[in-house]
């Protein structure tokens, strides 16, 4: 993947900025799926006081030599002719290979079995349980809830369910189950609805890539479904004000960590099939 980045100044004494940026910004992104190898393309006109560029383009191309197309194709002139270079001063590019940031985050997320005692921010903790409620549902029916488990005492009644539930601590791990999280979230979904399990299954799964981005670890810890099945779980629903049948799909361990993090590693390729 290559990835191609532009700053501009924009020129002084335009008469309506806003217009000259909308003009940029729908017509550069309006080139996606009309030129070939273009991957992604996002133009950002709003930025912090004290910058120093006033619009930024972020493109994503199947390799160099889409990029090279695309800066002579018909479509990308004319936008270039007509909506960017007549009202801009200056222009700065950066181009360089590697992954896309999603590609990033998948390769690079690991799960974290040591945390550290600081507590994350409130705000990151609901950009993570936020990220998980726009996961994909069956029939977009939406039956996964996330439950932050603030208080301590039920903190404490969950991890020690959860270790004996689990029994002994494997060799080589600490005994609490959540290896010492600060944050403890909990993903629910209605039994009655046919993709519950898959549904909280996605909800975690994109609860554990956006800890990674905001910088936080996560690791996923097993046996809510036999807590929910327990008295706990009554206890919980109870306290929620949640009716019927509820299933445990799973939890996350969130945090920062107090280990050192684990390098990327290779996928065994020999998973990947055709027939």
């Amino acid at each position: 993947m290559f990835r191609h980045v532009i700053l501009w100044k924009l020129k002084d004494g335009l008469s309506d900025v806003a217009s000259v940026k909308a003009g940029i910004k729908s017509g550069l992104e309006g080139l996606a799926g009309k030129i070939p190898g273009l991957l992604r393309i996002k133009v950002q006109t709003d930025c912090a006081e004290g910058s120093t560029a006033d619009v930024m383009l972020d493109s994503y191309f199947v390799d160099e030599a889409s990029l090279r197309a695309y800066a002579v194709h018909p479509d990308h002139v004319a936008v270039a002719n007509e909506k960017v270079r007549p009202f801009t001063a200056s222009r700065a590019c950066m181009d360089f290979e590697g992954e896309g940031e999603f590609g990033q985050l998948v390769a690079e997320r690991r799960s974290i079995r040591a945390f550290s005692p600081v507590v994350p921010a409130r705000e990151l903790v609901d950009e993570v349980a936020k990220a998980g409620l726009l996961a994909p549902t069956g029939r977009n029916q939406q039956s996964s809830v996330v439950v932050r488990i603030d208080n301590p005492e039920l903190q404490a009644e969950i991890r020690r369910k959860n270790e004996e539930i689990r029994g002994a601590a494997p060799a080589g791990r600490m005994n609490d189950p959540f290896y010492a999280a600060p944050v403890m979230l909990l993903v629910i979904a209605r039994k009655a609805n046919s993709t519950a399990t898959y549904d909280g299954s996605l909800t975690l799964g994109n609860m554990m890539l956006k800890a990674h981005e905001l910088g936080l670890s996560s690791c996923w810890i097993h046996r809510a479904r036999e807590e929910m099945e327990s008295p706990l779980g009554a206890k919980i629903l109870s306290r929620l004000g949640l009716d019927g049948e509820w299933e445990g799909v799973g939890h996350l361990a969130l945090g920062y960590p107090a280990c050192e993090f684990p390098p990327p590693r290779e996928y065994n390729s020999a998973r990947y099939m055709a027939i």
